[in-house]
């Protein structure tokens, strides 16, 4: 074969980071992980001798070159991975320009190509490991001889004469190229006389002249070659119950024969450890409780099924086999069959969930692993069948759980969230209307505080589906959490549609729920968002209905709310007050106003309450009324507190050094800080901090503080009185149950509601709640202060009622640190006299 450069065949050989490139000659090519082959690559997938190529001269195309490549050896030995030309696999082909060949399970691509390009001189074969072994050879390897060097034209008709062409050219190259082969070699006459065997040979079969005529290596040999002019032949021998092939051709002018012997035991072992393990196969498939199913991939027939594929399906193994895949399969053939063909393509081990179709027509929910499985020498797909119907109820109950409320069974904000998104997304493509309400069950937490919660449970679920018996069956109610729940009332005709269901809902509230022994009664609040004129998307909606719920909230609840804009600006305004509150802490810009609380029997300042006072750079002087409630909702109050009582305490104390009397000292005390964990160790840090004597420190306290947390309360207040620190109960009469609480809480002081105060007359009805007040006070031996004093009228009647401290703008308004002192020093210099 012609080398030059106009003519080049060219393998180039790609692995992980390496390339090779091999300008092939007129020489066979062993290509594998060992390091005699020719070519040598080193790569865990690739056997030891993985292919051969070998060169071919076709005499009836005009001395054509080419190569074929083989899979294995050119003993019958064939690799672990297999030999894939152009992505379908061969034992051989003959190779054409641009082949792309797949070695190794696609870990080693080669490419070929011819070209005569002038370039290609520098591709050079050294780039490779090729074994050129010139040293001699030993009568253990043998050479063939040169009976091949002159061949007659073989003309290719059919399969096999293509075969004993490709054989022929395979015997043709071992003899010409000097092709070393370490096997047994036998040479005979025509009248089956040995004349040679080489000493492999001998070795092998050492006992083979003893009787060698009836040896099957001679038997029938001169007969099967002169028979029909071949030129060579094949053929299977077994010998001392080993299997050995025999390759023969007619040496010397045909008047000898030369036979070479190969022996395939390994073959042979692997081909008998095969049928082993099939039999292993059946046995531990039918024992084995995962359903399996061995389907033809071109007719789908049903092959072969376990004992336990046949139990889920109801089918005896008879009648199973007689039925293809989409009588099982309950999903479109279509479907499975491009599931197969994906599989066969692209080697694949598919896993998905199915469903299969029982006898009896019910359907299975099942998952199949689905690969290909070689079985009898054949390649079938393998369906690896498990049950998953229980997983599936499982899966459809946690479904169900993550989407609904336990405890009321309603649907919960997962679920509400998104139906509210498909809700918005039909609105907008019909061009309709819908209305969310927010709504919040008011003193809920007393309920569940006060009977456990086991009752609350209870009425709250009740109230649930109360409410829901209120709504049409398109409507959605969700709990959105706590004792909050939200409602979608899909496809409005007009906004007042909402009015009537919220009236509707209150109205079903009216009547009592008898939860064990108690009548429980239940207030909501609801604050409603309509779409698309209060919002187009889902945080937008959510967020108005919540505003307008938080709006009725304000105004005592039990009632509904729509949202407006107005409210926005509302709560844009308390956001903005929030900001400037965090940076009025940071920036000192809170102070002490003091407020005299005077005995009026012996016109003796007894007591001052400190008051804070805001002035802010921007908004000027900010009432307490805009920016406590708005410290309490943020939690920043704990920190206030702690300021106000820190700085009261050393006031105090300046004071006492100054040598003014003493006198109480009061500071309020905000529900919220009751909620404040080391409140206790908080407060007895300072007095230690301040060194101020207990006594003088006074704690006024509303009863909205108790009503939250009446237990704790009580236990913080216990606390406090063992420090020493006095205890008031401010706005008395404000509230439901101002009376219950005298006797309850330790309390030392009462301070009537300026309310009553604000409102004195010298009317008999006037003056008797008074009177009670005071009177309810001495009984229970507790200092009475009336605040709001503002008038002298006002001054003489609540002294006329006994009443004898007194705190109000007649006396003083609330004044800062230095002219408190300065009005403490007068009055204790000049006397105090009001009248």
């Amino acid at each position: 074969m012609s080398d030059t450069a106009e003519n080049k065949h060219i393998l180039t050989i790609k692995y992980d980071k390496i390339k090779q490139n091999v300008i092939l000659k007129n020489e066979v090519y062993s290509i594998g992980r060992h390091s005699t082959n020719s070519i040598v690559i080193h790569h865990a997938t690739i056997s030891r001798y993985h292919c051969s190529i070998l060169p071919v001269k076709y005499k009836d195309k005009n001395q054509q070159e080419l190569f074929w490549i083989i899979d294995g050896d050119l003993k019958g030995n064939r690799s672990a991975n297999g030999l894939f030309v152009n992505g379908i696999k061969c034992l051989s082909h003959e190779l054409k320009s641009g082949d792309e060949i797949t070695i190794g399970g696609d870990q080693v691509q080669v490419s070929y190509f011819v070209s005569n390009d002038a370039h290609n001189e520098e591709i050079a074969s050294s780039d490779i490991n090729i074994n050129n072994n010139s040293s001699s050879l030993d009568d253990s390897k043998e050479t063939m001889v040169q009976d091949f060097s002159i061949r007659g034209v073989t003309t290719l008709t059919g399969k096999d004469d293509k075969t004993d062409f490709f054989l022929e050219e395979i015997l043709f190259i071992l003899h010409n190229q000097h092709t070393e082969l370490i096997c047994p070699i036998l040479t005979i006459d025509l009248n089956n006389k040995v004349t040679y065997t080489n000493n492999i040979f001998k070795e092998k079969f050492s006992d083979f002249r003893q009787n060698y005529t009836l040896s099957p290596f001679i038997k029938n040999l001169v007969l099967e070659l002169t028979k029909n002019d071949k030129k060579f032949c094949i053929r299977e021998i077994k010998y001392k119950e080993q299997n050995y092939t025999q390759y023969a051709h007619f040496i010397e002018n045909k008047t000898q024969i030369k036979s070479y012997i190969f022996s395939f035991s390994e073959r042979d072992n692997i081909e008998n450890a095969l049928r082993e393990n099939e039999e292993k196969y059946r046995a531990v498939v039918r024992q084995i409780s995962e359903g399996i199913i061995l389907i033809d991939p071109i007719t789908k027939q049903i092959i072969e099924a376990n004992n336990a594929y046949c139990s889920l399906m109801g089918y005896s193994p008879s009648e199973i086999l007689s039925l293809k895949l989409s009588d099982l399969v309950a999903t479109d053939p279509e479907i499975s069959d491009s599931i197969i063909r994906k599989v066969q393509r692209n080697r694949l081990n598919v896993t998905q969930e199915s469903i299969h179709r029982h006898k009896d027509g019910s359907l299975i929910n099942v998952e199949v692993n689905i690969s290909i499985i070689y079985y009898s020498a054949k390649e079938f797909i393998c369906y690896a069948v498990r049950d998953i119907t229980e997983r599936k109820l499982s899966e459809e109950m946690l479904r169900y759980q993550a989407c609904h409320d336990l405890l009321t069974e309603l649907g919960n904000r997962n679920l509400f969230n998104e139906q509210l998104h498909k809700a918005i997304a039909r609105a907008q493509r019909y061009k309709n209307q819908f209305a969310i309400m927010f709504i919040d069950l008011d003193r809920f937490k007393n309920i569940n505080d006060t009977l456990g919660h086991d009752i609350g449970d209870k009425f709250l679920q009740g109230v649930a589906h109360r409410i829901r018996d209120c709504l049409r069956n398109s409507d959605l109610i969700a709990r959105w959490g706590g004792d909050e729940f939200t409602i979608l009332l899909s496809e409005i005709k007009t906004s007042q549609d909402a009015a009537l269901v919220a009236e509707r809902i209150l109205q079903a509230l009216k009547k009592p729920f008898p939860v064990m022994e108690y009548e429980l009664r239940a207030y909501l609040s609801m604050g409603i968002a309509i779409y698309p004129q209060d919002g187009d998307n889902l945080d937008t909606l959510l967020k108005n209905a919540d505003t307008a719920l938080y709006q009725i909230k304000e105004k005592g609840g039990n009632n509904y709310q729509y949202y407006n804009d107005s409210m926005n600006r509302t709560q844009k305004e308390l956001l903005r007050m929030e900001g400037y509150l965090y940076e009025a802490i940071k920036q000192n810009q809170f102070q002490l106003y003091y407020q005299p609380q005077i005995n009026v029997k012996t016109w003796q300042i007894v007591g001052m309450e400190a008051l804070i006072r805001w002035k802010h750079p921007i908004l000027g002087c900010v009432s307490p009324i805009r920016f406590i409630p708005i410290a309490e909702q943020t939690g920043l109050i704990n920190a206030l507190g702690e300021w106000v009582l820190l700085t009261a305490c050393n006031q105090h104390k300046i004071w006492e050094k100054m040598g003014l009397p003493p006198l109480k000292m009061a500071v309020n005390l905000s529900p919220r800080q009751f909620q404040q964990k080391n409140l206790v160790s908080a407060f007895k840090k300072i007095l230690e901090d301040t060194k101020l004597d207990p006594k003088y420190l006074e704690l006024e306290i509303t009863e909205s503080s108790i009503i939250d947390h009446p237990e704790l309360t009580k236990d913080i207040l216990n606390q406090l009185i063992e420090l020493g620190i006095s205890i008031s109960m401010d706005d008395f009469g404000s509230g439901y149950s101002s009376l219950g609480y005298l006797k309850k809480f330790p309390f030392q002081k009462i301070k009537i509601d300026q309310s009553f105060v604000r409102e004195l007359k010298n009317e008999p009805q006037d003056l008797a709640i008074i009177s009670a007040v005071i009177t309810l006070g001495k009984g229970f031996n507790l200092e009475v202060v009336a605040e709001g004093i503002e008038t002298l009228e006002q001054l003489k009647l609540l002294k006329e009622l006994q009443c004898e401290i007194m705190q109000g703008y007649f006396f003083s308004h609330p004044l800062p640190a230095d002219e408190a002192t300065n009005f403490l020093q007068s009055m204790n210099k000049n006397g105090v006299n009001f009248v």
